[in-house]
């Protein structure tokens, strides 16, 4: 009985375990004392653990004793005689556990950590999801079995961790904004550049050994330490740091100075972060334009809006689940579905950046019309805004389109998620107003480059080269690269086995793979 007092103790001390209920279960055939020495100096007079004890067999000899142990120790005396009584007396403990929760209707509702799941989607279609529990227990509230704390049950349900990142509204984090969960045990949950899936054939697995992924594989680095370990903790706060953020997969880098803002979500064992690009987050801008205006400019063919941002709720009612983003809004906006709840924050910049960018769409027309005005080689005109709004005219045919992927559902990276802006978005953002940004889609050019010479006009940054005249020529072949910037040239030769040697003003010789190259442009 002291060795468990102390185990006990020695947890409490170090903070483990819930700290709420604390118990000792003594199963035994018969006590030959009460032990009234050991609660006198362990126990009493706050009686913070409760001990329980099980009498086993038919012999009745100690019975007084072990129910003395019980009854002075804030715990419940069972006698367990035959095989039978195992299952209804054993658990009798928990009754006695519940019972000043359900007398002062106070219980903890419980999450658990992050675990991965398949889950059927309402096209039938399995998928695995980063998921978590929520549960609560549930107590009789009759008014004769009140005052016992019946406990009759526990209900839950599991919910995805997308869900939860539904409720930090992407168009009010900005272009480089975003939200991300981390456990009290330093693992994180959520966050754009998690990738807890790999390929293997046509079917997407879960790492190996996978449960929920530590921050170093988003690349926290030494000095985000401090912020990690302040979430861990539970506490809320603000930090700013200089980052480098990833873009187009890897291949590009943007240079932001962002704050952190972070608190913990309580009654959970999650923290909420929330990243604000410096600049961005202070105002929103908002436009006062009728229903009706705004409604004839957004029901066009060539518009679209995120389909995974939340404009309307559609998952409470199950016959509003087949529809899209676009068709929820515009039913409610058409009275024809009264019952479905909208943003009307986000539906009213949705239909002010429809009126302001409709003139596109008849400017874009007219080009297509009148085919001596148009550049050879234009095959699609896109643009976006802030609300997750995008409009685009294709010049083209599929089968002459060198970009067959670009805006189609399936290139997430050019397209509003629920994790990001368009990276021709967040990229175009960064560059001085009213110059343009030339960016070349890899999957889309990387087998021409390799194939063809290419003529390409691009525009460097004052950071990236320090120039003069910003505008180069960078020309690429099988066998040789030039770039030219203003008036210098640099010519790279490619050897016979794809490595591009440059040389640089010093003459020093750098070796870097055609691909390297690609990307780097």
């Amino acid at each position: 009985m002291k060795e468990s007092f102390k185990v006990l103790n020695e947890a409490a001390a170090r903070g483990q375990g819930s700290l709420c209920n604390q118990a000792i279960m003594l199963i035994t055939d018969g006590a030959m004392e009460d032990f009234k020495d050991v609660f006198e100096e362990f126990n009493w007079p706050e009686r913070r653990v409760r001990v329980f004890t099980y009498l086993i067999g038919r012999e009745m000899t100690f019975a007084e004793n072990v129910k003395w142990i019980a009854c002075n120790n804030k715990g419940y005396y069972t006698h367990v005689s035959t095989l039978a009584d195992v299952q209804e007396n054993v658990m009798e403990y928990l009754h006695v556990l519940s019972r000043p929760m359900v007398i002062n209707h106070d219980h903890d509702i419980i999450w658990t950590e992050a675990y991965m799941d398949s889950v059927l989607f309402n096209t039938q279609a399995q998928s695995l999801l980063l998921m978590t529990s929520v549960a609560m227990p549930v107590f009789s509230k009759k008014e004769e079995t009140l005052s016992h704390g019946i406990l009759l049950g526990v209900v839950g349900t599991d919910v995805a961790l997308r869900e939860l990142m539904k409720l930090a509204p992407r168009y009010k984090l900005g272009i480089h904004g975003y939200a991300f969960l981390i456990t009290n045990n330093g693992y994180i949950l959520s966050h754009p550049e998690l990738r807890p899936l790999y390929k293997e054939g046509k079917k997407l697995k879960p790492k190996p050994n996978y449960n929920s992924v530590d921050l170093s594989e988003v690349e926290w680095e030494d000095t985000e330490e401090k912020l990690r370990t302040a979430m861990v903790k539970g506490e809320t706060g603000t930090l700013s740091l200089d980052v480098r953020s990833s873009v187009d997969k890897g291949t590009r880098v943007i240079f932001l100075k962002n704050d952190y803002f972070y608190t913990v979500i309580n009654e959970t064992p999650f923290s909420l972060g929330i990243v604000l690009s410096r600049g961005y987050g202070e105002y929103i801008f908002t436009g006062n334009v009728s229903v009706e205006e705004g409604l004839h400019d957004l029901i066009t063919p060539d518009l679209t809006l995120a389909n995974e941002w939340t404009y309307c709720e559609i998952d409470i009612d199950p016959a509003h689940r087949k529809l899209t983003q676009l068709q929820a809004v515009v039913k409610y906006l058409t009275g024809k579905e009264k019952d479905l709840h909208c943003d009307a924050q986000l539906l009213q910049q949705t239909l002010f950046d429809a009126v302001v960018t409709a003139p596109m769409e008849a400017y874009w027309t007219t080009l297509m019309l009148n085919t001596s005005d148009m550049d050879d080689g234009i095959e699609t005109a896109f643009l976006g805004t802030r609300s997750g709004l995008q409009r685009f005219l294709k010049y083209t045919g599929i089968e002459k389109r060198v970009g067959k992927s670009f805006l189609t559902p399936t290139d997430k990276e050019n397209m509003f998620t629920l994790d990001h802006f368009p990276v021709w978005y967040r990229r175009a953002a960064e560059y001085p107003a009213g110059q343009f940004l030339y960016y070349m889609p890899r999957q889309d050019t990387r087998d021409i480059f390799r194939d063809c010479e290419a003529d390409y006009i691009a525009t460097f940054s004052s950071e990236e080269e320090e120039v003069e005249d910003q505008a180069g020529r960078i020309v690429i072949s099988s066998t040789a690269v030039t770039v030219t910037v203003g008036k210098k040239t640099t010519i790279a030769g490619v050897r016979n086995d794809g490595v591009v040697v440059i040389t640089t003003p010093d003459q020093t010789e750098t070796l870097h793979t055609l691909e390297h190259v690609h990307n780097d442009m």
